[in-house]
């Protein structure tokens, strides 16, 4: 029933995507087809999440802020569409543990390394938790960022407007580590969860709109 309710949202968003956004998708064959991998994006709009997800050939799962679960027929909703309650204040490690739980299960994971939207559009600095991850899943990741969507419903509109959006996959990669990266610790550690961050920072700023 979840996995039918899921397939028949992806669908609307699609027809949603397309015909009123005039959406369009570039090098969607970058995905990878089979196991784990990571799609990190830009966040500028709610708008991105159904977006990058409706974009990626796979089923994904997403992370989502806790207080929007809090509601009985919210949570329900998300949940149905494979949103796992991530607190941007504490540093969720259980939230953490479970997308590491789920690349480990071979899924693909969609994260906003940002954490949260950008007030103006412009790319922020990576919090420490997707350099974490990509460290200790050691997986391919996957660039990717959209362009449209903070002016498709900026913060404080109630309605979306008809503004075309784009999205653009980059080249799959793999954060190399350290030889001593088990050995690691304290803030020698740290540095290696933040400069991962920075790279796909980089990767996704290297992107952008239109064709190649």
């Amino acid at each position: 029933m979840r996995l039918w309710w899921y397939r028949f949202c992806r669908f609307w968003f699609r027809v949603y995507f397309y015909l009123y956004h005039r959406g369009r998708v570039y090098n969607a064959e970058r995905l990878p087809d089979a196991g784990a991998f990571i799609l990190a994006g830009n966040h500028i709009s709610f708008l991105d999440p159904p977006f990058f997800g409706l974009a990626c050939r796979r089923e994904a799962f997403y992370m989502a802020r806790d207080t929007l679960f809090r509601n009985p027929v919210s949570n329900w909703i998300l949940r149905s569409w494979n949103c796992v309650p991530i607190s941007r204040e504490r540093g969720d490690i259980g939230a953490m543990r479970t997308v590491l739980r789920m690349l480990g299960e071979d899924k693909a994971v969609l994260m906003f390394p940002e954490g949260t939207r950008s007030q103006d559009g412009q790319l922020q600095e990576p919090r420490a938790g997707i350099g974490m991850i990509a460290a200790r899943a050691n997986v391919p990741i996957v660039p990717m960022r959209i362009f449209g969507t903070e002016r498709a419903l900026p913060k404080g509109a109630r309605l979306p407007r008809p503004v075309r959006v784009e999205i653009k996959f980059g080249e799959p990669f793999v954060y190399p580590l350290p030889e001593n990266f088990e050995d690691l610790r304290g803030d020698a550690l740290k540095a290696v969860y933040f400069d991962a961050g920075r790279e796909i920072m980089k990767r996704i700023a290297a992107l952008e709109a239109g064709s190649e």
